[in-house]
């Protein structure tokens, strides 16, 4: 069953230098562009071309992510397979979005926080893992089953080669009183 979910509402409508607050450093200008690469980046399945050094920068600094050292490497852990997408959004939807505007791009995170959670991509890429772990579990289950089960294969016997059977009961012998006293 093939997972579908609308990357265009995290698209739509873009967002506005208004709905922002500037810093000292960047304006709000600055901060909507980011705010709009970075949906546009994760509408695109989080396409390596759309991963520019700009966005990595910025992101590798808001919602609680580390640089990884490097572009590559940040890109290399979450980007690179869907264990690593799912741990990206569940990591960037858990972060509460700390910080005064004027100083923080707090206003920035909560606005995509906020897209993300409408357009429910978690879900969509959760879904999307589960298939993929599903997909291998039941390859591996192929594979040995074919392996076991195969023409070729011996057949087990039903009950394990070693088995411990009965103990042989014992005569049952009073303890003598340095035994009573070590057992209380």
């Amino acid at each position: 069953m093939p997972v579908v979910f609308d990357t265009g509402a995290l698209l739509r409508p873009r967002f506005q230098p208004d709905a922002f607050t500037a810093t000292k450093w960047d304006t709000a200008e600055v901060k909507a562009k980011f705010a709009n690469d970075l949906c546009r980046f994760m509408a695109a399945d989080f396409k390596d071309s759309l991963f520019t050094k700009a966005l990595y920068q910025r992101l590798s600094m808001c919602f609680g992510h580390i640089a990884h050292y490097n572009r590559e490497g940040f890109f290399g852990e979450f980007f690179r397979d869907l264990r690593g997408k799912v741990d990206f959004l569940e990591q960037t939807l858990a972060w509460r979005c700390f910080g005064d505007p004027e100083y923080t791009y707090s206003d920035v995170e909560a606005a995509v926080s906020s897209r993300l959670r409408s357009c429910n991509l978690l879900a969509a890429y959760r879904a999307l893992r589960a298939a993929e772990v599903e997909n291998a579990e039941r390859e591996m289950l192929r594979r040995l089953q074919q392996k076991y089960d195969g023409d070729n294969a011996p057949r087990v016997a039903s009950t394990p080669i070693l088995h411990p059977g009965v103990p042989p009961r014992t005569a049952s012998r009073k303890a003598t009183p340095e035994q009573q006293t070590a057992l209380f």
